[in-house]
């Protein structure tokens, strides 16, 4: 509003200025019918902020008008100088520039037609349209930097979103890969306890202590889960250095295991190390639950920087796969974390688990444990 005041008043106030005497000395000539003309031309410029378009014609419509009628003014034109800043600022530079040059050439012709100087007017004329220009550069300058935060702001979202995605998975693999084998080991005893509590008492405390020592491991297997949880890294990553008691494991649930390893592997990365015994433990693990017989076969070949992973146990001729097959979803989706391939199957009655794991360092990357 204040601003709206402001041009009205030098629209009025320099419309009524004449040359003096002396031809370079200005006055002022209070003329009613200027003054009417520059109150119309105010009244058309209040429209520009809605109809810029059509206020600058409107205005040099009547910015010509006033020549044959003889109040051809400053005024006027200051109006339509308004009018181009108005325009310049919504459009683009070549229609804003090729804009204020005509209008520009116009108002100095009329200027000229009236036998008045010129560059006032022409002088007038562009530097509305250079401001319009230089406001609208700046406005797209700000614009841009507020995309660029608003851009930045929504990436930040995006990656802690993907992040918190990534800790779930690794909490629901952790879950089925360290708790899930017990908890079912622990249900195949607690049966086998209830069906010989009475008559083989014997078969029963076997079952109730291995229950025991399978409810002592998920214990501190949750345990360490927590602390990860609650800290990252507090707990110690496993490795293949605990395969032997993996094995072991197993082989008092009735899954015997033979294990060849090939090829150095005490220097592995951390991040293959933990893969590689997760893959063993999940396919020995199904191993125990869908094989056809009580056996399994493990093999680790460590060369050329790679390391496979491969585990073989016999399968009746109609299966198709283990399960519910997260286990092996969480497998395929560690072995992915650092860069290998997982192959599973079943070939000629034999199910096959293979992880070719690269074992570089700079082609590792550190996964969740």
């Amino acid at each position: 509003m204040a601003g709206d005041v402001f041009l009205a008043s030098v629209i009025v106030l320099s419309g009524n200025l004449e040359p003096g005497a002396k031809g370079h000395d200005v006055e002022p000539r209070w003329r009613p019918d200027v003054l009417v003309v520059n109150l119309v031309a105010i009244a058309v410029l209040l429209l520009s902020r809605r109809y810029p378009r059509a206020a600058l014609g409107a205005l040099l419509g009547l910015t010509v008008l006033t020549v044959p009628l003889g109040l051809y003014n400053i005024g006027t034109v200051t109006a339509v100088a308004v009018a181009v800043y108005v325009v310049s600022t919504r459009t683009d530079r070549r229609t804003a520039t090729l804009l204020t040059i005509g209008v520009a050439l116009l108002v100095t012709g009329l200027a000229l037609a009236v036998g008045v100087a010129g560059p006032q007017f022409l002088l007038v004329v562009c530097l509305g349209g250079a401001l319009g220009d230089a406001i609208r550069t700046q406005q797209a300058a700000m614009a841009a930097v507020t995309e660029r935060a608003e851009r930045a702001e929504r990436t930040r979202e995006a990656v802690a979103r993907q992040r918190v995605a990534e800790e779930r998975l690794a909490i629901a693999r952790d879950l089925h890969d360290v708790v899930a084998h017990q908890i079912a080991v622990i249900n195949l005893h607690a049966g086998v306890a209830a069906g010989a509590v009475r008559t083989r008492p014997d078969d029963a405390e076997r079952a109730l202590a291995t229950i025991r020592q399978a409810s002592r491991t998920v214990l501190s297997e949750i345990g360490d889960l927590l602390a990860t949880l609650r800290e990252p890294g507090a707990a110690a990553a496993v490795g293949l250095a605990h395969l032997d008691d993996v094995v072991r494991g197993l082989a008092a649930d009735g899954l015997q295991v033979t294990v060849r390893r090939d090829g150095d592997l005490d220097a592995l990365p951390s991040a293959v190390d933990v893969v590689a015994l997760r893959v063993v433990q999940e396919a020995l693990t199904n191993a125990h639950k869908h094989g056809a017989d009580r056996h399994a076969h493990v093999r680790l070949q460590h060369h050329d920087q790679t390391l496979t992973v491969t585990v073989t146990n016999a399968c009746a001729p109609q299966t198709t796969g283990p399960g519910t097959r997260h286990g092996l979803l969480g497998m395929a989706e560690r072995v992915e974390s650092v860069r290998g391939t997982l192959t599973a199957g079943p070939t000629s009655g034999t199910w096959t688990v293979r992880a070719t794991l690269p074992t570089a360092t700079s082609d590792v990357e550190e996964p969740a444990t």
